[in-house]
């Protein structure tokens, strides 16, 4: 490994213990939830996705390559958003979220499985001949499904609570 190499893991592995503790910091505490902003972030990506999968587009069977990696991100997704609580202020009317341990051991989890994934994928590429521009779109896929099911999940339990909060 050449002396560049190690430096980036390094960067990369110091970034991600940063973002990873400044989560820390924020479990536990009830941060206000803007439900009619949720769809911005995946709105975004999904779209940067999109003009990546427009400029270098998968050919004939890779589609279903990308295809399982935006449905396993949606999967994870989905589960990472139902470890987040949410609640109404009953002061301000506010909706409110707050993410569980739980939840940061998934995030955690999520990073290291990318991590493992992405390696077992480089070393299949000489197997399967995948090319790394198809790993790269599946990973894009991937992270579009996580960020586009967490935030459906959180806006489709925020939409439901006034009513599940409603008095006889």
């Amino acid at each position: 490994m050449a002396n560049e190499d190690l430096l980036r893991y390094v960067l990369i592995g110091a970034a991600i213990v940063v973002a990873l503790l400044i989560r820390l910091r924020r479990i536990g505490r009830w941060q206000r939830l803007r439900a009619g902003a949720l769809w911005i972030v995946p709105a975004i990506f999904t779209a940067l996705a999109a003009m990546i999968l427009w400029q270098f587009p998968p050919h004939g069977l890779e589609w279903l390559w990308v295809a399982f990696g935006l449905a396993a991100g949606g999967f994870f997704g989905w589960q990472r958003g139902r470890l987040v609580e949410i609640r109404i202020d009953p002061d301000s009317g506010f909706l409110l979220q707050r993410s569980s341990p739980t939840a940061f051991l998934f995030l955690g989890l999520l990073i290291v499985v990318r991590w493992v994934l992405h390696g077992a994928v480089g070393l299949a590429d000489a197997r399967w001949h995948l090319g790394a521009m198809l790993v790269s779109d599946i990973f894009i896929a991937f992270a579009t499904g996580v960020l586009g099911a967490y935030r459906l999940e959180l806006y489709l339990r925020a939409r439901r609570l006034p009513a599940d909060g409603e008095g006889p």
